[in-house]
């Protein structure tokens, strides 16, 4: 499973940073966890991810240290191609109803 892992800082102050600096540099994604990008905002706000999981309790494990500085924003993701053929199915469907 493809996720768009999304992120804001909820604790600025100096203090919150330094801490969840720390944290990130021992840091390990849990094993069935595979970042295929992780990207920080340039105005120091937050940043994104997409994160491939094997399973939702992964996914959990691996937002779940970030809690106390963080705030998610996580949805599921799937390539243009499937987006694509999907939104043509259902267009096809709503069509085929008198």
């Amino acid at each position: 499973m493809l996720f768009h892992v999304a992120w804001e800082f909820v604790d600025t102050s100096e203090d919150g940073l330094r801490r969840s600096l720390a944290v990130f540099s021992n840091w390990q994604p849990p094993e069935g966890a595979q970042f295929q990008g992780f990207y920080g905002f340039a105005d120091g706000t937050g940043g994104a991810a997409i994160v491939e999981v094997d399973t939702v309790t992964t996914l959990d494990r691996t937002v779940a240290p970030w809690l106390p500085w963080l705030r998610f924003t996580i949805k599921p993701i799937l390539s243009i191609e499937e987006s694509s053929q999907l939104a043509g199915e259902a267009i096809a469907f709503r069509d085929s109803v008198g």
